[in-house]
């Protein structure tokens, strides 16, 4: 071990006084001109026997997600796509030049390249890869050619889940021309590399797929999907949250006190605010979505025709409150205020204002201090109702059905739609 150890520190520090043969200009010269005579053709496909296919190795190194626009249908990430084949015309003999001449770079231009083409392009046909760059060319002929880039794609999202969704959308890259015959795709690795991946401010990489596949049209494409996770605490925080707190800020508008005179612009302003956030939320979203619409915009949608049953209900109310007491009181309305307020309600007492008048009767004779008992427990079993009790029952009937409503189109949102999905 430590002979071996010796050994190379002799050898390295030989090196430093005799030169170690190298590799010099000329030879890499020489060696271009060799390996790109007239007579090599970029146009011909690599492959001696043309009767089996040139195998095209492709991986893709993941750096970013760069946008997703659900309302436009784009995608777009950053990172490179690593394209590895061989060719056998551009094979040579290290010894033939300078000895250590192992790889070599070529432009792009000069040799024969996989013409990939994304077959869900959201711009017009662009190559995929830049004329001026450069691959790397070993002496066996294999070819390393990695083009970093910002692809873009179609991706129709699903928003039925907004914003608790999961998105998965794909890259799918094919070879115009060439069928499986002549040039087959073969994926090194089955999911993207992403040793190099930076997190994103709205989604969360869940899963990345790569993996080849025929289309309809005979073609072999090498499909690249990545499936996301929106992050949905901004989304709460900003959107269903305080559409949710406006919403039962409504409810309030039943506990002011009616004379006040501001129960129907209160609840008319919380109900634009709601009309708003709902403007909002469809700016963001697409008009169509697959299978269906978001399920928040129907949320909204509930919450304002909520709001706009509670303006007339305050407003019913209103006008149960400013009704003179010689207008009779439907029986039906009646019933109504016992149901909601009890019948203990709906009793006008008057046994005070007999104790009063009949006191000095009452004092001196029990007899008729009887009788005043008797007719205190005949005013208690009269109704007496006035439309101020009317219309206190209506304010406490409003303020329970409209909140058992809005905690089922809220509460019952947010929990049932994040535990599902």
């Amino acid at each position: 071990m430590f002979l071996v150890m010796d050994v190379i520190t002799a050898l390295s520090f030989l090196c430093l006084w005799i030169p170690c043969q190298m590799y010099t200009f000329t030879n890499e010269q020489n060696l271009h001109t060799a390996l790109f005579p007239t007579s090599y053709d970029r146009n011909l496909r690599p492959g001696d026997d043309r009767s089996t296919p040139l195998q095209v190795n492709i991986t893709f190194y993941f750096k970013s997600i760069k946008e997703f626009d659900e309302s436009i249908s784009k995608f777009s990430i950053t990172g490179a796509l690593g394209v590895h084949w061989l060719d056998h015309r551009l094979t040579w003999t290290p010894a033939s030049y300078g000895g250590d001449l192992q790889t070599t770079l070529v432009p792009q231009k000069k040799v024969w390249m996989p013409f990939l083409v994304n077959m869900l392009m959201y711009d017009p046909l662009v190559e995929v890869g830049h004329s001026d760059m450069n691959v790397r060319l070993d002496s066996n002929g294999h070819i390393s050619w990695v083009a970093p880039n910002i692809f873009e794609s179609t991706c129709d999202a699903d928003l039925s889940y907004y914003p608790f969704d999961l998105q998965t959308c794909s890259l799918r890259f094919y070879l115009p021309g060439y069928l499986q015959t002549e040039v087959l795709l073969v994926p090194i690795r089955s999911t993207m590399a992403t040793s190099e991946y930076s997190q994103n401010a709205l989604w969360d990489v869940v899963e990345t797929q790569i993996y080849s596949e025929t289309n309809t049209m005979n073609l072999q494409e090498i499909v690249m999907s990545v499936k996301m996770k929106r992050r949905s605490v901004y989304y709460i925080s900003s959107l269903v949250l305080p559409v949710a707190l406006l919403s039962f800020l409504q409810l309030f508008a039943f506990l002011m006190p009616p004379c006040c005179g501001e129960r129907v612009g209160f609840v008319t302003t919380v109900l634009l605010a709601v009309a708003v956030y709902l403007t909002l939320i469809q700016e963001k979203l697409p008009e169509g979505s697959e299978p269906s619409v978001a399920y928040l915009s129907y949320k909204l949608l509930g919450d304002f025709m909520v709001g706009v049953v509670m303006t007339v209900g305050v407003i019913i109310g209103l006008r149960f409150y400013s009704r003179e007491d010689n207008v009779e009181i439907p029986n039906y309305l009646q019933r109504f205020h016992k149901m909601i307020l009890g019948g203990k309600f709906c009793l006008k007492r008057e046994k005070r204002k007999v104790a009063w008048t009949d006191s000095n009767v009452a004092m001196n004779n029990k007899v008729e201090d009887k009788d005043t008992y008797d007719d205190d427990k005949d005013n208690e079993s009269s109704p007496s109702l006035t439309w101020k009790d009317i219309g206190q029952a209506t304010d406490r009937f409003c303020v329970v059905m409209f909140g058992f409503m809005l905690i089922n189109c809220n509460l019952v949102y947010i929990i049932v739609i994040s535990v599902i999905h």
